[in-house]
């Protein structure tokens, strides 16, 4: 196996990884793993995940977009749950679910709520129904209610 496969196979079932961690890996050159991370990256095969201190960590492109859209589409089944749940359901890594989740929200994709007794977030596809007077359609009857009374 070349080191090409190598650093693709990794990545199919690892989070992301850094140069010097391919190094590590595959034991080639760290020349030639700057350069085929280089020809992936322009390729399109591979992104760059994160860059902390200088240290890039690639990814792979398609199957962050696969893992992306199954939780998309069990949050669209009108599911909702914790990202151990989610990651359960859908067989993505617990902490690839949870970068994902956060992302999502943070976008608007997916509403987050606080459980504060289990300290978790529960994720869902719609915005959580409000009851009582925090709800405008009630507020709205009860303010038309008022202005018929007098």
């Amino acid at each position: 196996m070349n080191t090409r496969d190598k650093i693709l196979n990794h990545l199919e079932s690892n989070k992301p990884t850094s140069a010097r961690e391919f190094h590590q890996l595959t034991c080639a050159p760290k020349s030639r793993i700057t350069q085929l991370l280089r020809e992936l990256t322009e390729s399109g095969q591979l992104e760059i995940h994160s860059v902390h201190n200088g240290i890039k960590r690639y990814r792979l492109t398609e199957l962050h977009a696969n893992r992306r859209q199954a939780i998309l589409d069990w949050l669209d089944g009108g599911s909702e749950g914790t990202s151990g749940a989610i990651s359960a359901a859908t067989g993505v890594d617990l902490q690839m679910t949870a970068q994902i989740l956060a992302s999502l929200s943070k976008q608007g994709e997916v509403y987050r709520e606080w459980l504060g007794r289990e300290k978790v977030w529960l994720y869902r596809k719609n915005a959580p129904f409000t009851f009582g007077c925090a709800n405008q359609m009630t507020a709205f009857i009860n303010k038309a209610l008022r202005e018929v009374m007098t």
